[in-house]
């Protein structure tokens, strides 16, 4: 298969999400465009999925290690391979989380509250204690989060997202606060639109981002190609705006 170039030729890059719905289009731009990628998984059925859909790109450049992104033993464990197995981490990838509805905050049951706690923000700081806290060693590295749109809306009875989007926002924003002495770079990605995904392949709208175009624009803005590169936030409407 035809690639889409060599701008990531010799550089590793972690993306944790990798088997979910958008981040298998993050590992295929990324696999495209000369990467090795490494993708922590914890269900086989989603990483043999994941290896039959970038099979024509991977050649042996796809890594699968197997770690539960919640579990801090495990991302401990993540990092340590991390460091021992490649000589640095020149892109990190953040494509975590889940949708809830249901409740308002009010009458939401603490489960939910913390189970959803748990999921994202938890396991965010998880992913960012293996790989930023890596990259500060090497005083090198792009991080990158995928966020979205509810970061700065509310929803009704979605609040919950909107609370944790937010915190997310404000992660990537203390994440380059406290790298400005090194040469790790922070960006938090917000999509406004619902990212087009093999999964949701009806009801979209041809000028919504895919999952691909997404992590093309990841690699261009590691590479310094994209308006106001260095900025923390960069938003992602559509083809249109």
């Amino acid at each position: 298969m035809t690639k889409n170039g060599d701008l990531l030729q010799g550089l590793n890059a972690v993306v944790a999400g990798g088997t979910g719905s958008v981040g298998e289009g993050l590992v295929l731009s990324l696999l495209k465009h000369g990467a090795t990628v490494i993708v922590p998984y914890r269900s086989e059925a989603k990483r043999v999925a994941l290896e039959e859909y970038v099979h024509d790109y991977a050649d042996d450049r796809l890594h699968m290690v197997q770690c539960a992104l919640a579990d801090d033993a495990a991302t401990t464990e993540l990092k340590e391979h991390l460091r021992k197995t490649y000589p640095q981490i020149d892109i990190g990838v953040a494509c975590i989380g889940q949708e809830y509805y249901g409740y308002s905050l009010h009458n939401m049951p603490k489960e939910h509250w913390n189970t959803f706690m748990e999921n994202n923000l938890l396991t965010h700081f998880n992913v960012l204690h293996a790989i930023v806290s890596l990259m500060h060693d090497q005083h090198y590295g792009t991080y990158v989060m995928i966020n979205g749109g509810a970061s700065e809306f509310i929803a009704p009875e979605e609040g919950l997202v909107s609370i944790v989007s937010a915190a997310q926002l404000m992660m990537a924003r203390v994440l380059k606060q406290e790298a400005r002495a090194t040469s790790v770079r922070i960006h938090s990605l917000v999509a406004y639109h619902p990212i087009k995904t093999r999964v949701r392949h009806h009801e979209v709208v041809p000028e919504w981002y895919s999952a691909e175009e997404v992590g093309d624009y990841i690699v261009r803005l590691h590479n310094k190609k994209v308006p106001k590169w260095e900025k923390t936030i960069h938003r992602l409407y559509s083809h249109n705006d």
